[in-house]
C-alpha cells in the first residue's frame, strides 16, 4: 500500500512528494474507500479541491473509516464555512495556495507524525549550541547505551557534513556516508540501507558524516526523507546535529526528543538561549531539552543561572572528566562501555532520553571506561 494516497489531478503534487522520499500514489476516493475496507489505508491523504466549492462526497466516511489516517487539504482560499466543513470531515492538515514542494512535504509530515503508532521508532536529536561542548560525545554514548541497554536496532547518524567526528569515536571506518543516503532517497529500501550503514563494534549501527559537500545535505527534505525511514526500521535513530546546520534544524518534525548542549560558559549560553527558545516555538517546548555537558558544581555560573537564562529546567549535568574521555576517544571505544561516575551519568541520560526503564536499564548495562566531554563536536 502507498503511505501517501493523492487525490488529485495534478501530477505534480504526486511527483513533489515521490522527490522528497515520500511513497506517493494518485488515486480516486471511491477506488481507496474499496481498497481500504480491508485494513490497509494510507498513513496519508492529500486531497486537492482547489477550483472545486466542497469537498468530496465520501470523505467523512473515509476518515470515519480510517481514523488513523492523516489529511492534508489543499485548497484555493481557506473560505471559513469550508474549513468548519473540513474539521468536521476529519481534516487535519489545510494548505492554500500557492503551494510549493516544501509547504507540501512539512504538512504531509507533521499529520505522518500526528499518526505514527506507538511501535514505531523514536527520532533523538543531540545539537550542540556551540563548538566544543561535546555534542558528539553525548549522541554516541546515548547510541551505544540504548543499543546494549535495550536490545539493539539503534541508528547513529552523523549530520555534520564536511567536519564529522562520530566515527572516531566509535572506531569506525564506513565505506559509504550520510550524503550518500541523501542523493539516493529515491532508492530507500531495506536493501540499500544495508549496503550503506556500518556495524560498529559498540553495538549500534552508524551513518557517517562526509568530507564531501552535496547539495542534497541542504535539502530539509531529503533529510525528513531519511529520518522517515529510519524511524520506520529502528527502535531509536540518534543524530548528532550542529546547531548551525540550518537545513538539519529544519527537518526535525518527527523527532521525540532535541537535546541541546551546553557548557557553563558565557558564550555557549548566549547561543543555548537563542537556540532553544527558536527551537521551542517551532517544535513545542515539551521535546526540547536542555543538557550541560563537562558540569563543574563549583563553577560561577550554576545550574540554577542557566536555567534562568534558557527559560527552562536543566534535564542532566554530565560531569567533566576530560581525561576519560579523550583516552576513550584515542581507542575509538565510547565512555558507557566502562565503569564510574561518568559512565553512570550517560547512561542515566541515554535511558531517559531513549525511554529505557530504570530498571531494565540497570539490569543491562555494561561497562569499560568511562569518559565524555571531548572539545570538539
Amino acid at each position: 500500500m502507498i503511505q501517501v494516497a493523492v487525490l488529485s489531478n495534478d501530477f505534480q503534487l504526486e511527483e513533489a512528494l515521490r522527490s522528497a522520499g515520500l511513497k506517493s500514489g494518485r488515486v480516486g476516493l471511491d477506488i481507496l474507500l474499496e481498497g481500504t475496507r480491508g485494513g490497509s489505508a494510507p498513513a496519508a491523504l492529500v486531497v486537492d479541491i482547489r477550483g472545486e466549492r466542497q469537498l468530496p462526497a465520501g470523505l467523512a466516511a473515509f476518515r470515519k473509516q480510517n481514523s488513523g489516517t492523516g489529511i492534508v487539504l489543499i485548497a484555493s482560499s481557506l473560505d471559513p464555512h469550508m474549513m468548519l466543513e473540513a474539521m468536521r470531515a476529519g481534516v487535519t492538515e489545510c494548505l492554500q495556495e500557492p503551494i510549493t514542494p516544501q509547504s507540501l512535504d512539512q504538512a504531509v509530515r507533521r499529520v505522518l507524525v500526528d499518526a505514527i503508532p506507538e511501535q514505531l521508532g523514536r527520532v533523538v536529536a543531540f545539537i550542540g549550541a556551540k563548538g566544543g561542548v561535546g555534542t558528539t560525545t553525548l549522541a554516541v554514548n546515548t547510541a551505544t547505551s540504548l543499543s546494549r541497554s535495550a536490545g539493539g536496532d539503534v541508528l547513529l547518524i552523523d549530520l555534520h557534513t564536511g567536519s564529522g567526528d562520530a566515527a572516531l569515536f566509535v572506531g569506525a571506518e564506513p565505506r559509504f556516508t550520510v550524503v550518500d543516503v541523501l542523493e539516493n532517497v529515491h532508492r530507500l529500501d531495506d536493501a540499500f540501507f544495508r549496503g550503506i550503514v556500518e556495524k560498529t563494534k559498540a553495538g549500534a549501527e552508524f551513518l557517517g558524516s562526509s568530507d564531501r559537500v552535496s547539495p542534497a545535505a541542504a535539502d530539509p527534505q531529503r533529510i525528513r526523507a531519511l529520518l522517515d525511514f529510519a524511524m520506520r526500521k529502528y527502535r531509536v535513530t540518534v543524530l548528532d546535529v550542529s546547531g548551525s546546520d540550518v537545513a538539519a534544524l529544519d527537518s526535525l518534525e518527527i523527532a521525540s526528543s532535541i537535546v541541546v548542549v551546553t557548557s557553563q560558559e558565557l558564550p555557549s549560553l548566549r547561543s543555548t538561549a537563542r537556540l532553544t527558545q527558536a527551537l521551542r516555538t517551532r517544535y513545542g517546548g515539551a521535546r526540547v531539552k536542555v543538557v550541560i555537558n563537562r558540569f563543574d558544581r563549583s563553577a560561577e555560573i550554576a545550574k540554577e543561572d542557566v536555567e534562568r537564562l534558557v527559560g527552562g529546567t536543566v534535564e542532566h549535568t554530565i560531569p567533566s572528566h576530560y581525561r576519560e574521555a579523550v583516552e576513550a576517544l584515542n581507542v575509538g571505544r565510547p565512555v558507557v562501555l566502562g565503569k564510574g561516575q561518568l559512565a553512570d551519568s550517560l547512561r542515566r541520560l541515554a535511558g531517559d532520553i531513549g525511554g529505557v526503564p530504570k530498571q531494565a536499564a540497570a539490569q543491562r548495562s555494561s561497562g569499560v571506561l568511562g569518559r565524555l566531554a571531548f572539545r570538539r563536536a
